[in-house]
């Protein structure tokens, strides 16, 4: 299991998204490993960890990513999720309570609904085709439209650069993850300190799932972000987020 740890501090673990790595958090750990212990961890067959031959499952991640913490030993953490890294947060949070001081929820779901298994059924139909082919599917429901339009070399060179590493089969385990997921039962369990951010034109993880994830969890917040789809962390919202983060911590 690849991880990064930097600073001192309390600790604060970030957990990304479908296809991404540890890398979608430099921005944050740059900013904030000053102040705080940061630990970013690779999902199973994401970045630098192995996918291993087992059956993976939601419990995989969490057992993983607990497995790393006693080897760390740390005791106590807060979590920060994005989307697929949101569900291993909700499910860690609701298994290892006692361990759980916060959590931030990012573009987050806590079940599937028909919308978003259409949306997952889709992902992995463009996976086997290839992980251009997932790119330039999931793109358009990531990112708004100017966004796009105004970055497109650089959002080609990221495809390169991806396609490069990508392991679809650790993509595709993932989704049937996300496709297995529900904690409707449980997240009214969890009640520490809970911030959720959503982009308000999400076409993955709805603003109307997260609005109901609030309600679910008591101790919660919802801050919404404009012009903004699945993606949060485009532009101005980076700096934006940074601020809402050491506030919240």
């Amino acid at each position: 299991m690849n991880y990064g740890l930097d600073g001192n501090g309390k600790t604060l673990i970030f957990i990304h998204g479908l296809s991404d790595s540890l890398l979608y958090w430099e921005f944050f750990v740059n900013n904030l490993k000053h102040d705080y212990q940061v630990l970013r961890v690779d999902l199973r067959g994401h970045g630098e960890s192995e996918l291993g031959n087992e059956e993976i499952t939601i419990d995989t991640y969490v057992n993983d990513l607990n497995n790393l913490l006693e080897e760390l030993d740390i005791s106590e953490v807060n979590l920060i999720g994005f989307s697929l890294g949101g569900a291993v947060a909700l499910d860690f949070a609701i298994k290892y309570s006692q361990k759980v001081d916060s959590i931030v929820l990012m573009s987050s779901f806590y079940k599937v609904d028909e919308a978003l298994r259409s949306t997952l059924n889709q992902f992995k139909n463009s996976l086997n085709l290839g992980f251009e082919e997932f790119y330039d599917n999931i793109l358009p429901m990531v990112l708004c439209p100017e966004v796009i339009d105004d970055n497109k070399k650089e959002l080609e060179l990221l495809k390169d650069m991806a396609s490069q590493n990508a392991n679809i089969e650790a993509y595709i385990k993932a989704v049937d993850v996300c496709l297995n997921f529900n904690v409707e039962k449980h997240v009214s369990q969890i009640n520490v300190p809970t911030l959720i951010l959503a982009g308000k034109y999400d076409e993955i993880s709805t603003l109307d799932m997260q609005k109901e994830l609030q309600k679910r969890i008591g101790n919660s917040k919802l801050i919404v972000f404009d012009n903004t789809k699945h993606n949060l962390l485009v532009g101005k919202n980076n700096e934006k987020i940074l601020a809402i983060l050491k506030e919240f911590f």
